[in-house]
């Protein structure tokens, strides 16, 4: 199989879109591991680069700071060499941020019916568009408000009831790695 020597070969980064558990650090982490290519968690490289975890931007600077980082982190990426892409659920939200993803390589939606999401969300407590004072109307409209701009990803992949080994396979298929 191509996917041992991927690291070497490929000049092409994969970026993971989906909203929150959809399962994109999972499947990013899995991707990984198979392909060689090293995995950057856009939250984390944010958490990095401003030195406060999520939680705390968005509730000291609020979304439209965390917004602008998100933008920072991504542009920070484009002279990097290939890497798996994890990002965060909003990341679609900026015209901007689809430019920068699509020079770094396909962008690929990890897609999930709300049932699936909302079972991977419960109890979530590190994710500030995710509270339990937020309520489920809330991050469903947030949800639905993303779906098309979810779809203008370069491929989908539906994660629902699937293992993250079928999903993984599935991306490498479709990006042609």
């Amino acid at each position: 199989m191509l996917i041992s020597n991927m690291s070497k070969t490929s000049k092409k980064s994969i970026i993971l879109i989906g909203f929150m558990g959809a399962g994109k650090s999972t499947v990013g982490r899995a991707l990984a591991n198979l392909s060689g290519l090293p995995l950057v968690d856009l939250d984390a490289l944010i958490v990095e680069q401003q030195g406060d975890t999520i939680p705390v931007i968005f509730a000291d600077q609020g979304e439209p700071a965390f917004r602008r980082y998100e933008t920072e982190a991504l542009r920070s990426l484009s002279n990097t060499f290939p890497v798996i892409l994890a990002t965060g659920g909003g990341i679609v939200g900026h015209q901007e941020n689809w430019q920068l993803m699509r020079r770094l390589g396909p962008v690929i939606y990890l897609r999930a019916n709300w049932e699936t999401l909302r079972s991977r969300l419960a109890g979530s407590t590190d994710r500030p568009l995710a509270t339990a004072e937020r309520g489920e109307a809330d991050i469903k409209s947030l949800w639905l408000q993303r779906l098309p701009l979810y779809e203008q990803a370069d491929l989908v992949v539906d994660t629902d009831g699937r293992k993250v080994d079928e999903v993984v396979h599935e991306v490498l298929s479709k990006a042609k790695f």
